[in-house]
């Protein structure tokens, strides 16, 4: 990653996690654009942090996509697939499919919409970088969340493959695997310690500029050992305290 310089774009970045990485990325010298599908969000967002560039984009639709695309393709360094939601789904309610599929398709089809956008301009650039936004859920399961737990561990493996694939032509693939982080998405989870947006952020630029490729702030790193060593005590241990 160069030092400064860089053009970033952020996907549901108008708060929590995507917020602190904006402001991170616009303060060391960084062009940062956010886009997110809420006007009024946006809008708030730019009032509160002069000097990052806000767009309307919704990444389940693939026209708003390509028009972004087209406006910032060919000068973006750094891709973030940050935008995410996390819904508590009891799977017994034979009328819940249809938000099931909702968070499917934002989690895991509109990461895959966005890289598939904008890979071939980054493919041109210097030192690309494509950031996914996973979680410590990727590797223990939310019982609670089964969806966001799944698209997680989907968005974790693709990463791993993409990575493989795209190192040839000179595209670093980073996970940024956060654990339970004090956001707006996760305000209703009580009970568990909770780790700052801002914590999360520095971890991802200390870890870009290492070279890593894995980067698991806090109790991200405990969840990705534990699962390796323990699956099944580790997956009893969070769903006995969520």
């Amino acid at each position: 990653m160069k030092k400064h310089g860089n053009s970033v774009l952020i996907t549901g970045g108008t708060s929590g996690i995507g917020e602190a990485l904006a402001v991170k990325f616009h303060e060391r010298g960084d062009t940062v654009y956010v886009c997110a599908r809420d006007e009024e969000r946006l809008a708030a967002f730019s009032r509160m942090n002069d000097g990052i560039q806000t767009r309307r984009c919704d990444i389940q639709d693939k026209d708003d996509i390509a028009k972004l695309c087209e406006e910032l393709g060919g000068e973006i360094d750094i891709l973030i697939n940050n935008a995410g939601i996390l819904q508590e789904i009891p799977l017994y309610r034979h009328s819940c499919l249809d938000d099931q599929l909702r968070e499917v398709d934002i989690n895991l089809n509109g990461m895959l919409r966005m890289i598939s956008a904008f890979l071939p301009g980054l493919v041109e650039r210097t030192n690309p970088i494509i950031v996914n936004v996973t979680s410590a859920t990727s590797f223990i399961p939310e019982a609670k969340a089964p969806i966001y737990s799944a698209t997680k561990a989907a968005q974790h493996a693709f990463t791993k493959c993409l990575r493989h694939q795209l190192k040839a032509h000179g595209v670093e693939v980073v996970e940024l695997i956060p654990p339970l982080t004090d956001t707006p998405m996760a305000a209703h989870v009580e009970g568990i310690p909770k780790i700052s947006s801002d914590r999360v952020a520095d971890a991802l630029l200390k870890g870009l500029a290492r070279g890593r490729t894995e980067i698991a702030p806090g109790m991200g790193r405990v969840a990705m050992v534990m699962a390796r060593l323990s699956p099944a005590l580790a997956f009893k241990m969070l769903n006995k305290t969520t």
